[in-house]
């Protein structure tokens, strides 16, 4: 399904979230968001990391609209968040889905489908398919209580999927598949995109994540680091080139010095900020001597990326 019109699907803004335990002091004063402000747009994968109580998933139930903030504004698809509107065009899994045990799987798709006021043949059309896409088709007419954690995690995903919604909140997707289920997981999620929906995950899979998007927000203590200028850096990295000899002749001739990281006879480090200026560094080298034997570009990774702003968020 393609969608149409403005191409936001969703905006927060300076949104704030106090959480405060009742009769308690400032010093129990917890700020789960500090004046946060993002925007996704349809056709888009964005990754949400961070560390462990960075606010990810207040920041998903915000704009869920399943808690309200104390300041800042979320509209989902240009409605205000926990209107009518806006919940028709949302879908969202929570990072612990919790069933009644006693209800099959089909039965709690039916349930989510009449809440969501599908009329009954949207609803067929809608549960076949993500029987067909999940690979749930063994598992439609267990009791909850029977599924296993997969197993839920791919019922709440298809619970999530039920309206074809517009911007669609996965808060740790992958817990509980196996190997098989998260490929099935990727490629469902790619398709979703490519029709113009709009994902947010949050995840620490991060290996997972880097093949899904390049797109990512890195939270730490209630704010949104700006990542973007984190991953640009990252796009170029170190460049490993192994001479047969003279390296540190050839690294004195090389302009500028400043980008020799680490230097010897047989090989030189350099530091280059993007993957385009690999070939001109390569033409400086031959112009100054050096004889070539190998040239390899080492990237930072997220992972690296992410602890290295842990580190610094600390």
């Amino acid at each position: 399904m393609a969608y149409d019109g403005d191409s936001t699907a969703v905006e927060c803004r300076q949104l704030t979230k106090v959480f405060r335990r009742l009769l308690a002091g400032p010093a129990k004063t917890v700020y789960a968001l500090r004046e946060v402000s993002l925007t996704v747009h349809r056709g888009q994968i964005v990754g949400l990391i961070g560390p462990n109580g960075a606010g990810k998933s207040t920041l998903l139930n915000l704009i869920a609209g399943l808690i309200l903030p104390d300041e800042g504004q979320v509209a989902v698809c240009g409605r205000p968040a926990r209107s009518i509107a806006a919940r028709r065009g949302l879908g969202y899994m929570p990072e612990h889905p919790v069933f009644p045990g006693l209800y099959t799987a089909r039965a709690i798709l039916r349930y989510h489908g009449a809440l969501l006021g599908l009329p009954w043949n949207a609803v067929v059309r809608q549960m076949d398919a993500s029987m067909q896409q999940l690979q749930m088709q063994e598992f439609m007419d267990r009791p909850a209580s029977d599924l296993s954690q997969g197993m839920k995690q791919r019922l709440a995903l298809a619970v999530a999927m039920m309206n074809h919604p517009r911007l669609l909140l996965l808060d740790e997707p992958s817990n509980g598949l196996d190997p098989v289920g998260i490929i099935q997981l990727r490629e469902l999620l790619m398709q979703l995109r490519d029709s113009g929906a709009a994902i947010v995950i949050s995840s620490h899979r991060l290996g997972e994540l880097e093949k899904l998007t390049a797109d990512y927000l890195f939270m730490h203590r209630g704010r949104i680091v700006s990542f973007a200028d984190e991953m640009s850096a990252g796009q170029g990295g170190r460049l490993h080139v192994t001479v047969v000899a003279n390296g540190r002749q050839v690294a004195e001739r090389l302009t500028p010095a400043g980008c020799v990281l680490d230097v010897s006879d047989t090989e030189l480090v350099i530091g280059v900020n993007d993957a385009e200026e690999v070939p001109e560094v390569v033409n400086d080298l031959v112009q100054g001597g050096a004889r070539i034997r190998e040239v390899l570009l080492q990237r930072e990774s997220i992972e690296e990326v992410f602890v290295r702003l842990c580190k610094e968020g600390t």
